[in-house]
């Protein structure tokens, strides 16, 4: 039977072949291409992505220690590559008025197109789909996700999130901007977030390259001080706002190049990178690579190997052929704390957030377009603390109170097991409960993130939003 597989039809196959249509699927597309991507293989459930953290561990120094600073957090990013499939049947006697080289051979009755025919259409397919793979990764999502998205223009965007590409649909799994919002809005004691969120600096629109250009600082200072320097750090966004901002660095009085040649893509050393599968007024700054320290990872598998690829007779009465590859694909974001990005959406209604301060402002267009900037203030003792009406019958130590001396409080020693009379004891608030804050980075790029701490910390300031 004339068909056309990898495999050859032999029984020790091991996928070889299959890795490589793998590379050539997904190789010509710009996320790929550009080494913006680690790719793992071979996931037929799925694949955990394990981030280990630490936090505080120093502490005074003690000739016999009597108690652990410290703790090691795991947080689990996943990657479940779901199903999808190209599946195209045609007729080889549609070929017969071309010439001889592509004409089908054999009789009527068993008539098949050549090897080499079968192979140009396949590489039309999966030309197709290497665009398609190109904007699912930053662009699908699956339906439930889709219908919390919103943009935050009236103007429909040329490549929404979870709509339809000329490809097909992109829903089989949630992409790396749908990734970014769904990280944004998670509960802080969610697996999500435990990780970090992605920091946002603006959700509006750019209607010059000035625009592009003020958002690109406000960006870089809002960028984590520790992954500055990593080589892999550099700044996506799609062509229109590219060309915003290339048209406005070719007009200026000191120009970086005139009119006849394209700027260098490069803002304070990194990369710029456009690609064309990024949404109108997106810019993510972060690490990107081909290699495993990439923050953006996809997932794969080809369900069944020896049926992936295959150009068969559709059945042994029929005329007709087809091709058919099975897919399975996921894509995740690593670490979001150490993404930076002005997206032109919200999730859930929940609204982008910015740090404080005219340096980071929610806006990245006109006035129209920013955000309302949200102000912090530190909590105040007062805030904190709270006297206990009735310490009778009760234990200072173990219940976790204070004294207060001054204006400072003291936590109550291992000492203090029943109440002193004379003595005023305070408990302190939850804080996650109080819905308060932590801030961190620098001044004029603070990140404000709401806190985990269910028992107050004297080591920390919190903060809350200014009403």
């Amino acid at each position: 039977m004339g068909t056309f597989t990898f495999n050859q039809g032999a029984q020790d196959y091991k996928g070889e072949v299959l890795n490589h249509i793998l590379t050539y699927a997904i190789q010509e597309n710009e996320t790929f291409k550009e080494n913006l991507i680690h790719v793992k293989s071979g996931i037929q459930k799925r694949y955990a992505l394990p981030l280990l953290q630490s936090g505080r561990i120093i502490q005074d120094h003690k000739p016999t220690p009597d108690t652990s600073v410290g703790e090691f957090n795991w947080t689990q990013r996943t990657l479940e590559p779901n199903d999808f499939m190209i599946y195209i049947e045609f007729n080889p006697r549609d070929y017969e008025e071309y010439y001889r080289e592509f004409q089908p051979h054999n009789n009527l009755l068993f008539r098949e197109l050549d090897p080499t025919v079968q192979a140009a259409m396949l590489q039309q397919v999966l030309k197709k789909k290497e665009a398609y793979l190109d904007h699912a990764i930053w662009c699908s999502a699956k339906a439930a996700t889709k219908a919390k998205i919103a943009a935050t223009n009236a103007q429909e965007l040329t490549l929404a999130i979870g709509a339809d590409d000329e490809a097909g649909p992109m829903k089989y799994f949630d992409g790396a901007i749908a990734r970014l919002l769904m990280n944004y809005a998670a509960d802080a004691d969610s697996e999500d977030a435990k990780g970090g969120k992605y920091i946002p600096v603006g959700a509006g629109t750019f209607s010059n390259g000035e625009e592009v250009e003020t958002q690109l600082y406000k960006m870089w200072r809002a960028c984590p001080a520790k992954i500055r320097k990593n080589p892999n750090l550099e700044f996506l966004m799609d062509y229109s706002t590219w060309d915003k901002y290339d048209q406005y660095l070719s007009n200026k009085s000191f120009k970086y190049t005139d009119n006849r040649d394209e700027n260098q893509r490069r803002f304070r050393g990194k990369r710029v990178l456009p690609l064309v599968s990024l949404p109108e007024n997106t810019i993510i700054l972060g690490q990107f690579s081909s290699d495993v320290d990439s923050n953006l990872w996809m997932g794969v598998d080809y369900a069944s190997d020896q049926n992936v690829l295959q150009v068969e007779k559709l059945q042994a009465n029929s005329e007709l052929w087809f091709m058919k590859m099975i897919l399975k694909m996921d894509v995740n974001i690593v670490k979001p704390g150490e993404i930076v990005a002005h997206l032109p959406y919200t999730y859930d209604g929940i609204p982008v957030i910015t740090p404080s301060g005219s340096d980071t402002p929610g806006g990245g267009g006109g006035d129209d377009d920013q955000e309302p900037e949200v102000e912090f203030t530190d909590v105040k003792s007062s805030e904190i603390f709270s006297a206990v009406a009735d310490p009778t019958g009760q234990n200072p130590y173990s219940k976790g109170w204070y004294t207060e001396s001054g204006g400072t409080y003291t936590k109550c020693a291992d000492t203090e097991t029943t109440p002193q009379p004379d003595t005023t004891y305070y408990e302190a608030a939850n804080p996650k409960t109080e819905g308060w804050y932590e801030r961190s980075g620098e001044e004029g790029s603070y990140e404000f993130t709401e806190t985990t701490d269910e028992t107050y910390n004297p080591a920390k300031t919190y903060w809350k939003v200014v009403e």
